[in-house]
């Protein structure tokens, strides 16, 4: 092989490897390439018309132009978490975003407003896209955590809560129906549990006024007065292994009974001595 071929070899080896930096170059002043076309997934709050618009694309803008620029500026939008930008050929450019996720709604200037778990306001139009989280008196920073521990840990616990508040260490959770009482910083095993007594409550038709889940390893179940299936207030059927904790929970001082209420014994249905 002569040395010229050997050379035009090389150079056009060193062409072709290169071509990841030098194509888009060139191709990006054609006007076959200009953007006509913008796909936006993931978003429930944010309209696409404003995550376009906050993309700032330039008159012209072309599917090679830089991706990684448009990711940073979409990402210092409000409300995205994150944002992946992606061409498709000649003319369309896809957004895969994900929204930050609101944890509560509180008071604002003109109204309610989400906020997110480290008590930033979120840029979402809830009578557009309605935000399905508990109403705040105050946007306090211990409170959006313990919510957002909450609402990771069991998010159809969290959906059926109305309002909360936190006072004295605790978190204090309105619900639909009934309220929720946790210690602060919130533990996710405790929410399984009291999620867990609350689901076998609502199986024995047992009406309760409220759960507490501040005394460890129990769980304490108010009752309201009003049972379903007999006017005397007992459920009409408890499982085997409420039936064997009553007994020793009767021979118990007052004070013991009352921690006695819900044992939350992992894996099995818990024991319990309603109160």
């Amino acid at each position: 092989m002569k040395r010229w071929q050997l050379l035009a070899r090389v150079a056009v080896v060193l062409v072709v490897l290169s071509a990841y930096w030098w194509m888009p170059m060139a191709l990006r002043p054609l006007s076959f390439f200009e953007v006509r076309r913008v796909e936006v997934r993931g978003t429930r709050y944010l309209s696409p018309s404003a995550v376009v618009v906050a993309m700032g694309l330039r008159p012209g803008a072309s599917t090679f132009d830089n991706l990684h620029d448009l990711e940073r500026r979409l990402s210092s939008m409000g409300g995205i978490a994150g944002a992946k930008v992606s061409r498709v050929l000649p003319a369309t450019l896809i957004l895969d975003l994900s929204e930050v996720e609101p944890v509560a709604l509180a008071e604002g200037p003109d109204g309610l407003v989400p906020v997110s778990h480290d008590g930033r306001p979120l840029p979402y139009d809830v009578t557009e896209a309605p935000v399905d989280a508990p109403i705040v008196a105050v946007a306090d920073r211990v409170l959006l955590e313990a919510l957002k521990q909450v609402q990771a840990t069991d998010l159809g616990l969290f959906t059926d809560v109305a309002a909360a508040r936190s006072q004295a260490g605790e978190l204090v959770l309105d619900m639909t129906r009934g309220r929720l009482r946790l210690d602060v910083p919130v533990d996710p095993e405790i929410v399984r549990s009291v999620s867990a007594v609350r689901r076998t409550l609502d199986s024995l038709r047992v009406s309760w006024r409220e759960l507490d889940g501040r005394f460890r390893g129990w769980v304490v179940v108010r009752k309201d007065g009003k049972t379903a299936g007999r006017q005397d207030g007992t459920p009409v059927a408890r499982p085997a292994a409420v039936r064997r904790a009553l007994p020793a929970a009767r021979r118990q001082p007052v004070r013991r009974r009352v921690a006695l209420a819900v044992s939350c014994r992992p894996a099995v249905l818990p024991s319990c001595r309603l109160t």
